[in-house]
């Protein structure tokens, strides 16, 4: 514990003007005759020296502080975490104290520094707010601490502590807000509809009375005859199906809207799918592709909600690449990876160079699997095509954007006519887009 010693602002100040004071003598005494005998000066500049080593040796004396956080093992990207800080002392008189804690560039934080009052025999507890703007390890360095000594004519800092090291998830808190609107059947709140087609589907679940709107064709006969009152078949949607997510990590995911790339928006919205597709009990696994040469990462399938988990470790220090995305490459991988016939979503951000081979890929997918390619759309681009045009060069963004955005339609189209499910997105827009899609898929029974 290192400590510095700072001159206070009313001992610069001091000092300053009793500078200032003696040139003002000197002056006086070689234009006016008149000045203040230079002893005295001497004496008082000889005083404030001892007087400002007095408080430096005081200052010396005092007890060190020391300071515990408290700083929870698993944060979500993008979301405020509330950080406790715990300070202990042995002042004998109350101090006031300022306390930085050694957050990353890469973290956002509110109320710091802290600006605390310690009292004797006491424990002082305060707390600031801690959002990480990125995924991976998270590690906040020793707290920086400054307090002012006895007389106030220096600046005590130093650093204490420990540092504490986390691991920054993709959003999770998106998994605890849908796991709770669907137990109370409420997820529309989020914008994501399940919908119900009474007794239809593709696997049975069980025998219930016939309801007004019922089709004949649920009726089950022997159950009516032995029972003596109409009797229908329930069914639901097939369970332990294959999904495979597959994600584009290369360089346009590095794209960003706001403060998080489409690649971690990307990643938000598949450990949401992830978690309803657990939660159908259906099979998941998780492929990324685009990195340098032939590097991907690959999950195998895993079954029930708490599998999920597995998934956040396996994802959470995943980074886009500098390369560009090989589609046709990381279809044949995902081939021999998985054999079994599965819905593949795969979430990209493709450019009009790209049309051409990400269709082949998704023909070469759509031999076995059932293909939903999700595009990630630029906001820009919505936020261009709504400016009001007034100028000539308003008129020539606006042209750009709508033969853009018309080629990108025309794409869609291709992928839609090769059988592919297409879904054109914000990244905003993504999770609850894609995961409306799966329900879809799943509803209609066409896996």
């Amino acid at each position: 514990m290192r400590r510095q010693w700072i001159p206070a602002t009313r001992c610069a100040t001091f000092f300053a003007l009793l500078g200032i004071a003696i040139l003002i003598n000197k002056f006086s005494a070689h234009y006016f005759k008149a000045s203040i005998p230079e002893f005295l000066l001497e004496a008082l500049f000889a005083g404030a020296l001892i007087i400002v080593l007095l408080d430096f040796l005081l200052s010396r004396r005092l007890p060190p502080v020391e300071i515990t956080r408290d700083l929870p093992g698993n944060l979500a990207v993008d979301k405020w975490t509330p950080v406790k800080l715990q300070i202990r002392h042995h002042f004998a008189h109350a101090t006031q104290v300022r306390v930085f804690d050694g957050v990353p560039a890469s973290s956002d934080y509110q109320h710091l520094p802290l600006t605390l009052e310690l009292k004797p025999n006491q424990i002082s507890k305060s707390e600031y707010s801690l959002r990480p703007l990125e995924r991976g390890s998270l590690l906040i360095n020793k707290s920086h601490i400054e307090f002012s000594s006895p007389l106030g004519l220096w600046n005590i800092r130093y650093w204490t502590g420990t540092t504490s090291e986390s691991r920054v998830y993709p959003d999770f808190v998106a998994i605890a807000n849908y796991a709770i609107l669907a137990t109370e059947n409420h997820t529309s709140q989020m914008g994501i509809r399940k919908k119900q087609r009474r007794g239809e589907g593709m696997e049975f679940h069980q025998l219930r009375e016939f309801r007004q709107g019922d089709s004949l064709r649920q009726l089950d006969w022997k159950a009516t005859s032995r029972r003596q009152k109409l009797i229908a078949r329930d069914y639901q949607d097939e369970r332990d199906q294959q999904i495979v997510l597959m994600v584009d990590s290369g360089r346009r995911m590095r794209a960003k809207d706001d403060e998080l790339s489409h690649f971690d928006h990307a990643l938000n919205a598949m450990l949401l799918i992830s978690y309803i597709a657990l939660r159908q009990g259906d099979n998941v696994s998780l492929m990324s592709f685009g990195n340098e040469g032939s590097k991907h990462r690959w999950i195998p399938p895993q079954k029930g909600t708490e599998r999920v988990k597995v998934l956040l470790n396996g994802i959470y220090d995943l980074q886009a690449s500098q390369s560009t995305a090989d589609y046709i490459t990381a279809a044949e991988k995902l081939s021999v990876l998985q054999p079994k016939r599965s819905l593949i979503i795969l979430v990209t951000n493709s450019r009009d160079e790209d049309n051409s081979e990400l269709l082949l890929a998704a023909k070469l997918l759509k031999k076995r699997h059932l293909v939903m390619i999700a595009n990630i759309r630029e906001q820009v681009l919505d936020d261009l095509n709504e400016l009001p045009v007034s100028t000539f060069d308003d008129a020539l963004n606006y042209a750009g954007v709508r033969r853009f955005m018309h080629e990108r339609s025309e794409s869609h189209k291709k992928l839609t006519a090769a059988g592919v499910y297409a879904v054109d997105c914000t990244a905003n827009q993504l999770a609850v887009r894609v995961a409306n899609a799966y329900l879809e898929i799943k509803s209609a029974g066409v896996l």
